[in-house]
């Protein structure tokens, strides 16, 4: 399907850019996959910065000798949302001074920064009608376009230079959306479809970069005849509302051509009888060939899953020294409450430590098979140290959960520490809720699901700066409120970062302690990014978010304020 999409421009013409305004675009680089592989420091070519999931500026203007002297450099205002409430969680894309975001309105925005006191939106194409808005992710750069993934299901693509919506198709069924940043490897436009938890099959997508037809598929929950299938009841069809979303936009290493992928829990998350057996391949890291979508290997860290554990947080790729040999691998923080690190061509499991306290769900992960020690691959039903089953209202456990999600940790390589935001020891209540495979679509979402967080006050919300090496945390700080907006480390030693009543932060990389803060008087779920112009670094953020959303914690929500907030020195 085709959809025409309004396409607003600013400046000095209706349909034309002025040619003061389009003389710079037409002088950006091509997005090629080699750039893209190796991205230049001053731009921001990536939702992860590179492929890798590293969240890092090789940048180092600003750093931690000079930090106090950061200062607003100019705002930009994005538009309001005028539907459902929702966060503004897209992580902006920069090249050559200018820079593609999503407002909270779900539009595709292109804003020139070339000045470096200003910013000034040159095209906006809107993607999304506003009773179907809600959080809102980023956009990916291949060639001269820009693509997006949208939450009616459809996959946009427009020209960089003038918004021009050159195609958009449609590829889902009743019930699915997309939620994560797409992202763009050589001619293919990765996309995953998040709503797992509405009774829906996750999986991956590839598209053509050239005109969007569909080249491979992954389904998380695959389908009969397919590997895996036997790990789901034979005698329901559970497998159709089997979830496994796609959250978050996956990794990749464009040196094996592998892509990273993390997958959401099982649906129902808390009748784990409904769908008895393993549930592959919910919950899991899966590896997929970026050329035909085929299964290289996977880790299921919670088979048969019953804690809604889902194991979306982002894959950090990187090569490290391990018991004195060099190994590519990769760090990821579990919903298990463990730092899992694995080799990432053979998928051996290295090993898994404890990423918070007081985890009581499981006795701790099998040093051989990374999985719970409890688990027992000839049983249907798992039996972990808390089961939530049927029979009983709820149940209590602690571990996991909010140690990880949407909100991205952040690698720096110089000092090969992971750097992460969570509550020290997630406790929470689990509703059991027997499934209903007549639940109408809309109804399924949630209804198996958390009663809410306990004892979160007492916990408290931190940093943690964990070695890649060792999977240790080495060094912590405590933060006031709750804060979901990812992190950024760079090159000058600091970490960023922003919380929900809208204070964004610096923090030396070293010993954690807070050097820089400035309040932006509204909530902050969108990462930090960093991008130089003419050789000068910016520091920058975007704001927006529904009131009260992201409450988890007992953080009061700022306000619904929708900026680009652009820092230097």
């Amino acid at each position: 399907m085709t959809t025409q999409r309004r396409l607003l421009k600013f400046g000095a013409a209706a349909l034309l850019l002025s040619t003061a305004a389009a003389a710079p675009a037409l002088a950006e680089d091509s997005a090629t996959f080699a750039r893209l592989s190796n991205p230049e420091p001053g731009n921001w070519l990536n939702v992860y910065g590179n492929y890798q999931g590293w969240r890092y500026s090789a940048l180092d203007e600003v750093n931690r000798d000079n930090i106090a002297g950061l200062r607003l450099a100019f705002a930009v205002p994005l538009s309001m949302r005028g539907g459902l409430g929702g966060n503004l969680m897209s992580v902006p894309l920069v090249d050559d001074g200018f820079i593609y975001t999503m407002d909270l309105a779900n539009a595709l925005v292109k804003i020139d920064v070339g000045s470096g006191t200003s910013g000034t939106q040159l095209w906006r194409v809107e993607t999304t009608p506003a009773e179907q808005q809600g959080r809102i992710q980023g956009a990916a750069l291949y060639g001269d376009n820009v693509y997006t993934a949208t939450r009616l299901g459809t996959v946009l693509a427009a020209a960089r230079d003038s918004g021009e919506v050159l195609w958009e198709n449609s590829y889902i069924v009743e019930g699915e959306i997309f939620d994560a940043s797409p992202i763009a490897i050589e001619d293919k436009i990765i996309v995953g479809q998040a709503i797992g938890d509405a009774g829906t099959r996750g999986y991956v997508m590839a598209v053509d970069a050239d005109d969007g037809t569909e080249l491979w598929r992954f389904y998380v929950v695959p389908g009969p005849g397919e590997p895996g299938h036997e790990t789901w009841p034979q005698d329901n069809d559970s497998w159709m509302t089997g979830g496994g979303g796609v959250w978050v936009a996956p990794t990749f290493d464009p040196d094996t051509n592998q892509i990273f992928v993390g997958s959401g829990n099982p649906s129902p998350a808390w009748d784990a009888e409904f769908r008895a057996g393993d549930n592959l391949y919910t919950a899991s890291t899966i590896v997929l060939d970026g050329d035909t979508g085929e299964l290289v290997w996977y880790h299921q860290y919670t088979p048969n899953d019953a804690h809604e554990k889902d194991e979306i947080s982002s894959h950090i790729l990187y090569d490290i020294e391990l018991n004195g040999e060099m190994r590519q691998a990769f760090g990821h923080f579990s919903r298990t409450g463990y730092f899992f690190t694995f080799d990432r061509n053979t998928g051996e499991f290295i090993s898994a430590v404890p990423a918070q306290s007081n985890i009581d769900w499981t006795a701790g992960i099998d040093p051989k098979t990374g999985q719970p020690v409890e688990y027992d691959p000839e049983a249907e039903m798992q039996r972990y140290l808390i089961n939530p089953e049927r029979g009983e209202a709820t149940v209590d456990f602690c571990g996991g959960l909010f140690l990880t999600g949407t909100w991205p940790p952040a690698y720096d390589p110089e000092r090969q520490l992971v750097f992460n935001t969570s509550p020290d020891s997630s406790c929470f209540t689990g509703i059991r809720v027997e499934f209903d495979m007549d639940w109408p679509v809309e109804e399924r979402f949630g209804a198996q699901g958390l009663g809410g967080p306990l004892g979160l006050a007492d916990s408290g919300y931190r940093i943690n700066a964990t070695s890649a090496t060792t999977g240790e945390i080495v060094a912590s700080t405590d933060l006031a409120v709750e804060s979901r907006s990812g992190l950024l480390t760079t090159a000058g030693g600091l970490v960023f970062i922003g919380d929900s009543v809208g204070m964004f932060q610096a923090y030396d990389a070293d010993t954690l302690q807070l050097v820089w803060s400035v309040n932006l008087g509204a909530q902050l779920v969108s990462p930090p990014f960093s991008y130089a112009v003419d050789g000068k670094q910016y520091i920058a953020i975007q704001s927006g978010g529904a009131p009260n959303a992201g409450g988890f914690f007992g953080a009061p929500s700022g306000a619904n304020s929708s900026n680009l907030w652009v820092f230097a020195l």
